[in-house]
This record gives structure tokens, sequence and C-alpha cells, in this order.
């Protein structure tokens, strides 16, 4: 009888291990097989490469790009993005956005063929009654519109900011930063540099009905004002936003943090803001409400 149940311990612990050999030889093969199919792709493209150098056909100079696209990995595709704008001499500030951020990464990769399409109409897919919507300067439904001599993506931090502050207080969907931007070429609030002249914080929102003042504010007028649904665009100097300067909407406050849209990185618009911390980063204020 104990003989009996030392063979069958033996057995049982003989069949778990080869349970597990198995279990590990598929896995390996999963991880040779993907590995496989990567460097195979990798390889066909080379193979693609060498085969457009010979024939100079565009069909498999298409194939070969789509290839090498699938497989690259983010720090690759910026490379390659950077490597091809500075080929086909792209303007030097939309080459530079990759350096600045690098969710830019697609609106530059795209610059070439959607530079010239018309801008949307309406803010729709980020528009929600009753709140300040969330916008980015570099969105291709606006960012290629020109703005001074240089466009939105690249230098229109102010006009995006104006939209969003506009767009949410007036409950008006079809202020975009393109027609901001163009308001403010217009009218001359940008200057040879094409920075957003302060200017234009002050005066723009009269154009939608809105009015303004300026000011620099403790926590607690930013509060109030916050809380009582006054949107303040707030120009930065370099920190946590930028190198030189921008600006950026305080939208709500809620036990001393700021909620903040910046209309160039979606990281510092996903978060909440100490206000404390950042508050010698602000050079200049302006609250903005409907008139009545």
């Amino acid at each position: 009888m104990r003989m009996d149940r030392r063979r069958r311990i033996y057995y049982r612990r003989r069949r778990q291990v080869q349970r597990q050999m198995i279990l590990l030889g598929w896995s390996l093969l999963l991880v040779v097989g993907v590995l496989s199919l990567v460097l195979g792709r990798k390889s066909t493209a080379e193979s693609l490469a060498q085969k457009v150098v010979r024939s100079g056909s565009q069909k498999d100079a298409e194939q070969a790009k789509q290839i090498t696209i699938e497989v690259e990995d983010e720090e690759e595709r910026l490379e390659r993005v950077r490597k091809e704008a500075t080929e086909k001499g792209y303007p030097a500030g939309v080459i530079e956005l990759l350096d600045k951020n690098e969710e830019t990464v697609e609106f530059v990769e795209h610059y070439e063929e959607k530079k010239d399409n018309p801008c949307a109409e309406t803010i729709d897919g980020n528009w929600e009654e009753g709140q300040i919507p969330q916008l980015y300067q570099w969105d291709e439904r606006w960012g290629y519109a020109a703005y001074g001599t240089s466009i939105v993506a690249v230098s229109g931090c102010g006009p995006t900011c104006m939209a969003m502050v506009a767009a949410g207080l007036t409950n008006d969907p079809s202020i975009t930063p393109a027609k901001v931007a163009a308001y403010g070429t217009e009218n001359e609030y940008v200057d040879e540099y094409n920075d957003t002249y302060w200017r234009f914080m002050k005066e723009a929102g009269a154009n939608w009905n809105l009015s303004c003042y300026d000011g620099v504010f403790t926590e607690e007028q930013i509060r109030g004002e916050l809380q009582a649904g006054h949107p303040i665009i707030c120009s930065v100097g370099p920190g946590d936003f930028t190198q030189n300067g921008h600006f950026i909407v305080l939208t709500q406050y809620a036990e001393g943090k700021v909620k903040i849209n910046d209309p160039f990185s979606t990281k510092n618009s996903s978060k909440e803001w100490v206000f404390a911390e950042i508050a010698d980063q602000i050079k200049a204020m302006w609250v903005y409400s409907v008139n009545q």
C-alpha cells in the first residue's frame, strides 16, 4: 500500500512537470514566432527598400514604408518623422514641435498632406455645454491654420486659450482656434515673432461678448473666480509649461488645486496642480465672464 501511494505521488508529480514543460515550450514557441514575425517584416522592408533602389517603383516604396511603420516603436517613429520632415524641408517651427512635445508626432507626420485642408468649422468632439472645452493647438482640425506668419500649432497657444474660454462661456462650439487666430492676425494682435500681445487677452474677448479684467490675484481670489464659473487665462514663463513663454487656462479650483487646460500638452491638462507650486511661474492673469 505504501509503495502504491509513493508510486501515485511520483507519477502525479511527473505529469505536473510534463505539463509545465509543455507550457514552457509553447511559450517559447510563441515568443520565437513573434520575434520571427517582427524580424521577418523588418527583413521584408529592407528587401523592398533594396528593390526600390533598383526599380524606382513608387508602389514598392509605399509598401516598404508601410511595413516599417507597422513594426516601429514610438522612438523609432519620432526619429523617422523628424528625418522625413527635415528631408522634405518642413518649416523649422513644425519640426521643432517634436522636441517640445512628442504628442505632436502625428501632426508633423501629416503636415504635407493636410496643411492645405480646410479647417473644421466647429469644435464638436471636444464640446460639452456649460464646460470650458479642452482644445490643443496642434489638433489637425485647425493646427495647420495660419497665425501671423506661422501656424496655430506652432504659435497659437494664445488664440487656442481664447477659443476655449469664448466657446465655453458663450456655449458656442463654432468658435475654433483657427477663427480666433484669424481674428488675432487681422487685428494685429501678433508680433513679428508670432508671439501674441498681452492686449489680445484684454481686448479680443469683446468680439465674443466677453468682459475681462486683469491683474495679479491671490489664491483666494482665484478660487472665488473659478468657483463662480469665471475661467482665467494666464501668461506663464519658464517652468512646468514652457521654456520661454506660454498661455494656459485655469478652469477649476478645489482643495488647493487647480485644473489647467494647457493648449500644448495633454499630460499637463490631465492632472491637478497645487497652485502654490506654479504661482511664481504666472506673469499675468485675465478673468473672463459673459457680458450681461
